[in-house]
């Protein structure tokens, strides 16, 4: 159907009357208003639609005309974030009234907060385009994808779920973000039921006892200062206070409780508590008021303002102080609240342009990747926040003006970006709040009458700002992020082990890069869906949008439902890439592709193969070769981290676009032993890589033996992850084996030689960057100092057999302290002036130019 201008006005009347026809006036009214509405809202995604209506037979229509006439009954959704079955199926009394389901909630749904589910079609349509066949699956033993739907929301079959159930007969999805919550919960119940603190004959004396045998507030100044502001309800400050008496955590920390002329026992019980500092005022003056009246009380560097009525989690505040560590320029960090029944509460707020605001994701399942990462929030609830002390005395405090309450959290964050200061949601910082225990939920009457007036004030002194806000109910998705203006979904093996490997650091320090770009990273380890919380949790806390089960269990089906959003897809690894290029070409049409290869395999395998004499690695080699030169040439860019395989892939395939990206090392300060004190030879690696194992091996049977007699002083460290049985039956004597450490510090500290003899590999060495980071000079061979830019006997000393190895180590061991010590300041001047953060950066805003 041709429509004839007028937006459509025609086409729209044609279609109506059509319907008209078969069904009536009031339908044909229906259907018409439904198009204009659609229309004028701009809400449904053209593209996403035109991929769904490829091969039907309605293809040539336009997407809000076939959405309305025919795909809302052939299950076609508008956006890749709204399913059309879901809704009905979910929403009978939409369904029942026959009503279409994306208008329904664009005009209602929406700003009544009915859920909706992201869109599942565009696996469905690609499965059919690849003849039925899903490409995309993770390859792990013991990965189920078709078992995650029954681990969804609300949670039944897990520990979190039923607490006694051992955890070896768990389910495979066993284990979420938020199932500490549920934990912490019933620990409340059960404070708040042994002392029968909310019946009818609660044994206050008892509870004050069970918290006074923990221990008191430290003497000195402390790290933080919790203020808790405290209207009446005894029994929830004394159920907030056991949670925070028994919080572990590395900042110490003073409790104020402000007692606002509390109309129970409040003022009685408080002073007998000795772990607190408790202040007692004698006239109400309401939330605002005794807020700021406490924090002026407070020692800390760090102020945090929390509720009575909240119970505080696991790690509920070193996450929280960590924030500002993770974003340096935060002035304001607030935590994730769940309601008792573990369900979500606030992932941070949305201020809408009429000056209303939203608790984003209420109500919801809080395990979802959408609410589970940090991120830039339009305010958080003053439940439970904090702020350095200084920032805290620079804004003022709350600003008297909404007195008594409400809206002050709200005004505050938004004088702090008024200010240049970031304000950040940070959901690994997990509190349960008990909702309105002191001023109640009625807005019409009470204390809770004034977030009404506080409302109005807000809005006519933000109006301007708020312009820049949709309207109220309007793309919460959007908004929830509205400073996000350039997506990259970054897609490695698995997720990175930043302390285990050189190739899981480079990934986090490109997330970084990438940030610092003004990109919102999304991440998916498409290998292994499974939830990996120390993992998931590191990159949670960087602002990461992480993917994993039950929620997300295959490549195809995310990009199905997301691959419009993003201008970037960052590929990590060969086999990563040449898997789902071709998906992503086809799902994520408008992104520009690069393409991040450590290290060339087909090289590493030709130089292993030369070195164990093996035919059939050749083949392989031959294999990845053709791989990695096709990968060059079909991705909009290619990094690398040598320039020696910058230069072939240049000669190999002329027209890629390939850029040196530099391994980044963070110079530390240098290490306190001397020269004279440090004694020993290191080398480090991951073992799971097997030319660490063969270095590593080489060194104990040819090295090792001349250098152990010639150096009686001196020990070996083998240092680094994974080690195999191979190497740690020969650790003993002078021989240490570490497996995974902490901190390379230390052991870099007693190194006077660092020693790299590898005899295959490719790519930069991030070993010996990192050796030359922590001033330790370095022997190498060819092939682990190539592509780095690193001068023979200058930056790093080099040799090849076996006897020039140790007659090299043993030259800059036992060399002049001053000399050393030259050799170690050249090292760490190459890395500031070659490996920085910046230089990386730079490289890929280039990439991205």
């Amino acid at each position: 159907m041709l429509h004839l201008g007028h937006g459509y006005l025609l086409s729209d009347v044609f279609w109506a009357l059509r319907k008209a026809r078969r069904k009536g006036l009031a339908a044909a009214a229906a259907t018409f208003r439904d198009l204009r509405h659609l229309r004028g809202s701009a809400q449904i995604d053209h593209n996403f639609y035109q991929m769904q209506l490829s091969g039907t037979p309605h293809a040539r229509l336009d997407p809000v005309t076939h959405y309305v006439i025919f795909g809302v009954h052939d299950g076609f959704d508008p956006t890749a974030d709204f399913s059309t079955d879901y809704y009905l199926s979910a929403h009978r009394d939409v369904a029942k009234l026959g009503i279409n389901p994306f208008v329904h909630y664009l005009r209602a749904g929406e700003g009544e907060c009915r859920r909706i589910e992201p869109s599942t079609r565009l696996g469905d349509v690609l499965r059919r385009l690849d003849g039925g066949t899903d490409k995309t699956g993770p390859g792990r033993p013991g990965f189920a994808p078709e078992e995650a739907h029954k681990h969804r929301w609300p949670l039944r079959d897990t520990a979190a779920g039923k607490p006694a159930k051992a955890r070896e007969s768990a389910v495979l999805y066993d284990e979420r973000p938020d199932d500490p919550v549920m934990f912490e919960a019933r620990r409340g119940s059960d404070f708040l039921r042994r002392f029968d603190l909310t019946g009818e004959t609660p044994e206050v004396a008892g509870a004050v006892a069970a918290l006074n045998a923990h221990l008191a507030r430290p003497d000195s100044p402390p790290d933080v200062s919790i203020v808790i502001p405290v209207y009446g309800q005894l029994a929830y400050t004394l159920n907030c206070l056991d949670s925070l008496l028994t919080h572990d955590s590395r900042h110490s920390f003073e409790i104020i409780v402000a007692d606002d002329a509390s109309p129970d026992d409040t003022a009685q019980w408080l002073p007998k508590i000795s772990a607190i500092h408790a202040v007692t005022y004698d006239k109400n003056e309401g939330f605002v008021a005794t807020c700021n009246k406490a924090a002026a009380l407070a020692n800390g560097r760090y102020l945090v303002l929390l509720n009575n009525d909240t119970r505080v989690c696991d790690g509920w505040l070193d996450r929280l102080i960590a924030t500002f560590d993770d974003f340096p320029t935060a002035g304001l960090a607030g935590s994730k609240f769940f309601y008792p029944d573990g369900s979500l509460q606030e992932a941070g707020g949305i201020v809408w342009r009429d000056g209303s605001a939203w608790n984003y994701g209420r109500d919801d399942d809080p395990n979802r990747p959408r609410y589970c990462h940090a991120r830039d929030a339009d305010y958080m609830s003053g439940a439970a926040i904090a702020l350095p002390a200084a920032v805290w005395r620079e804004m003022g405090g709350f600003d008297d003006i909404y007195r008594p309450a409400y809206y002050e959290d709200t005004d505050l964050a938004f004088r702090l970006r008024a200010k240049g200061y970031r304000t950040i949601f940070q959901p690994l910082s997990r509190a349960i709040h008990y909702e309105g225990k002191t001023s109640g939920t009625d807005t019409a009457k009470g204390a809770k009458a004034y977030q009404v007036k506080n409302g109005h004030t807000f809005f006519e002194r933000w109006r301007d700002t708020l312009q820049h806000h949709r309207a109220n109910g309007t793309q919460a998705w959007a908004e929830r992020e509205r400073t996000v203006q350039k997506r990259v979904l970054v897609i490695d093996m698995t997720n990175p082990t930043p302390g285990q490997d050189a190739g899981s650091q480079a990934t986090i320090n490109l997330i970084r890069a990438y940030q610092d770009l003004g990109y919102k990273v999304s991440f998916v380890p498409e290998d292994n869906f499974l939830f990996e919380r120390a993992k998931v949790e590191h990159l949670q806390a960087m602002g990461v949008e992480c993917h994993y089960a039950p929620y997300d269990t295959s490549l195809g089906a995310l990009l199905g439902r997301t691959g419009m959003m993003y201008d970037v897809v960052q590929l990590i690894r060969a086999d990563v890439a040449a898997k789902n290029l071709n998906l992503i070409q086809r799902m994520a049409p408008r992104a520009r592709i690069l393409f991040l290869n450590a290290d060339l395999h087909y090289l590493r395998l030709e130089r292993q193969a030369a070195v164990e004499n093996n035919p059939a690695l050749l083949e392989t080699a031959a294999d990845y070769r053709g791989k990695e030169m096709h990968l060059a040439g079909a991705c909009d860019a290619v990094l690398v981290h040598s320039t020696v395989e910058a230069d072939i892939l240049r000669d190999q395939v002329p027209g890629a676009r390939v850029l040196i990206l530099p391994l980044i090392e963070t110079l530390p300060a240098p290490g306190p032993s001397s020269h004279a004190r440090r004694k020993d030879i290191m080398f480090l690696g991951g073992y799971n890589h097997p030319p660490n194992v063969d270095a590593a091996l080489w060194l104990l049977d040819e090295l090792w033996p001349k250098l152990s007699e010639q150096l009686p002083e001196a020990r070996l460290l083998l240092v680094g992850s994974n080690p195999p049985e191979s190497l740690t039956s020969r650790a003993g004597g002078r021989v240490m084996v570490s497996g995974t450490v902490p901190d390379l510090a230390p052991w870099f500290d007693q190194a006077r030689v660092f020693i790299a003899p590898l005899r295959y590999g490719a790519g930069a060495k991030g070993k010996v960057l990192a050796a030359l980071a922590h001033g330790v000079p370095v022997v190498a061979t060819s092939i682990a100092a190539e592509g780095m830019g690193l001068t023979g006997g200058k930056t790093v000393f080099l040799a090849d057999t076996a006897e020039a190895l140790t007659a090299e180590t043993r030259r800059l061991y036992t060399m002049s302290a001053q000399r050393w010590t030259t050799v170690a300041k050249s090292g760490r001047t190459h890395i500031a002036q070659a490996h920085s953060f910046e230089a990386m950066r730079d490289v890929l805003k280039a990439a991205l130019a």
